[in-house]
């Protein structure tokens, strides 16, 4: 019996899956949240075979769920659920642990499909994108050339999730335990890495692929 946790912040969304989980024989749901920070406590406890994961959900968005996900079980398949169509994220998102990607639109009728798919180690990519991005998965990921996201330390991702968010360099030196010289060193090598140059972009790319809404 294959066990499945739902963390999605809409009751509605969470009570569709299940159901539709529930009607096949050897899945169970065993456990599901709205709320981003119980995430990885609920994950810790229950140990779920396949993560249902919305990256849109407060307090833990974005690439950034991925990451904390993968440091507390290496071994879960995440199935990210969502509502971005947009061929960039989905490959961040593979960079960063996930095995599927599934549109929300598309959850009735491929939701089953894409769960047998990572189940057996197979990648799934919902069928409302073309039969390029796959491909492109692919040969992005033999050299992780297209992420740029990927070139951020730890720090940086922290920083730039802050920096989105509308936090001073102060603020955020104070919520990370570090000087505010410190946070704008960090804000500099970000720019540099992302090849920005103003603060409104930083926001636009943070926005973009998902460190918040």
């Amino acid at each position: 019996m294959d066990k499945i946790f739902i963390a999605d912040d809409h009751t509605i969304i969470r009570d569709g899956l299940r159901r539709i989980i529930e009607e096949v024989h050897g899945y169970k749901v065993v456990g599901e949240t709205g709320d981003g920070l119980q995430i990885l406590p609920l994950i810790r406890k229950l140990k779920p075979d396949i993560i249902l994961l919305d990256i849109s959900m407060p307090n833990l968005r974005g690439i950034e769920a991925i990451h904390k996900i993968r440091k507390v079980d290496k071994k879960v398949k995440i199935l990210v659920l969502t509502m971005h169509k947009n061929e960039d994220y989905v490959y961040e998102c593979f960079i960063f642990g996930a095995q599927g990607y599934i549109l929300k639109d598309d959850a009735a009728t491929e939701l089953m499909f894409a769960i047998e798919s990572i189940k057996r180690n197979k990648a799934y990519v919902s069928p409302s994108f073309s039969s390029d991005v796959i491909k492109n998965l692919v040969e992005r990921s033999s050299t992780k050339s297209g992420s740029s996201f990927g070139v951020l330390t730890q720090r940086e991702r922290e920083i730039l999730k802050l920096i989105a968010e509308g936090k001073t360099s102060k603020r955020a030196a104070k919520l990370l335990g570090i000087s505010p010289r410190t946070v704008e060193h960090h804000r500099l090598s970000i720019m540099r890495k992302l090849g920005v140059s103003n603060t409104a972009r930083l926001i636009r790319y943070a926005i973009e692929n998902g460190l918040v809404n």
